[in-house]
């Protein structure tokens, strides 16, 4: 029976070939989609309530939450690292972690900051920084893959992603962080003493980094309440620099500032789901059409295999088991070029710090899949009982 129905969709390849093709462009893009949207949507809530609060200098705060959160966007600025010190010796505080991004390495963001920035990721292999070393770094998982990069290499950067200069001082490899499948892949992590001097900046101790600057500080405070209080008082806050410059500080809650960002993620993906539904429905009318057709046009084919005794209920598995085929194979290679279609769309969501998984497999998708299969079956199983009802044939 599996015999005959390859060898008779092999002799109706056309129609077989246009039913692949409809399922394949129906399950594909609402595959697709879906994991996109979700998996964008899922990165940038990820690490917006991990931080009570974020200060840096005045600006967007969508901007300062997308560079220190997901290293997307550029900085706002510097402000004085004397606003770190400040909440260091804050009581409502438990951690404060300085954030400057400056250089880059073969195109990744080089982050200066504090091994707290790292406390809860896993290394493949080496150490976390040391925070009172400097020239060490600790690799995304990416960045040492691509570049074919391990632990004791020394790398140089430059003064930015478009610049052909780079730095003097070689920075070595301390350790290669494991595959999160988020924005840490692909930074390039060290200390925020090692920017300063690579940009010549004074090193004059813990109390003394007058001439140091930071792009921004991540704050978790002690509770929910402090949290408040912090962003309330450093908010449009006035600080003066060692060279009396006057810096204008935000302070902002990373989720309220990402908020807009998910809005307009969320609104994108209800349009997306819009037209998926769309392109569906009209694929289910062409398998439909395509199919009932072939059926049709197998009347007479029917006719003969019910002339030599073969029953009814034999011929509709026949068919079933053909469609069956076309339809489970259908959805397999749907279900493949949505995940080849994912390496395409990695740039387009790198703009909201996301790196898309492969891997990641929502159980939806799978329902669109058997939905999908479900409906490529369905004709058939609908002809072929009619055709039974009107049988006159006994079986």
């Amino acid at each position: 029976m599996l015999k005959f129905a390859l060898k008779n969709m092999a002799i109706k390849k056309v129609q077989v070939i246009l039913i692949v093709l409809s399922i394949v462009i129906s399950a594909g893009i609402g595959v697709l989609a879906f994991n996109v949207s979700n998996q964008v949507s899922d990165g940038i809530t990820e690490n917006a309530g991990y931080y009570s609060a974020i200060i840096g200098p005045s600006g967007s705060e969508t901007q300062l939450a997308m560079n220190t959160m997901y290293f997307a966007e550029e900085p706002l600025g510097t402000i004085p690292y004397s606003v770190v010190s400040q909440l260091q010796m804050d009581q409502r505080v438990r951690t404060v972690i300085p954030f400057a991004m400056a250089d880059s390495y073969n195109g990744y963001n080089v982050v200066g900051t504090s091994s707290e920035l790292l406390i809860e990721k896993e290394l493949k292999e080496g150490q976390m920084l040391d925070d009172n070393s400097s020239l060490q770094a600790v690799i995304g998982y990416n960045v040492a893959k691509y570049n074919d990069l391990k632990v004791g290499d020394v790398i140089y950067t430059s003064h930015s992603a478009n610049s052909a200069e780079t730095h003097t001082q070689g920075i070595t490899i301390r350790g290669i962080l494991r595959e999160t499948h988020s924005s840490y892949d692909n930074v390039v992590f060290t200390q925020i003493r090692t920017l300063w001097q690579m940009h010549e900046h004074a090193e004059e101790g813990h109390e003394g980094h007058s001439h140091a600057t930071v792009c921004a500080i991540l704050v978790k405070t002690k509770n929910d309440a402090y949290a408040g209080q912090i962003v309330s008082e450093y908010d449009d806050k006035i600080v003066t620099d060692e060279h009396n410059e006057t810096h204008t500080l935000q302070a902002i809650v990373p989720m309220n500032a990402v908020r807009g960002v998910l809005n307009d993620a969320n609104n994108t993906k209800y349009i997306v789901y819009v037209l998926c539904a769309i392109i569906l429905i009209m694929n289910i009318m062409v398998i439909s059409i395509i199919t009932l057709l072939n059926m049709y046009h197998s009347s007479k084919e029917i006719s003969l295999m019910r002339l030599i005794g073969i029953s009814m209920g034999k011929i509709n598995l026949l068919y079933i088991i053909q469609n069956s085929i076309i339809g489970l194979a259908s959805t397999v290679l749907a279900f493949g070029v949505s995940r080849l279609c994912l390496i395409f769309m990695s740039d387009f969501v790198s703009n909201y710090g996301v790196v898309l998984n492969m891997g990641k497999v929502y159980i939806f998708e799978l329902i669109i899949l058997l939905g999908v299969f479900i409906i490529s079956v369905l004709p058939t199983a609908i002809w072929t009982l009619a055709v039974s009802k009107k049988d006159s044939i006994a079986d």
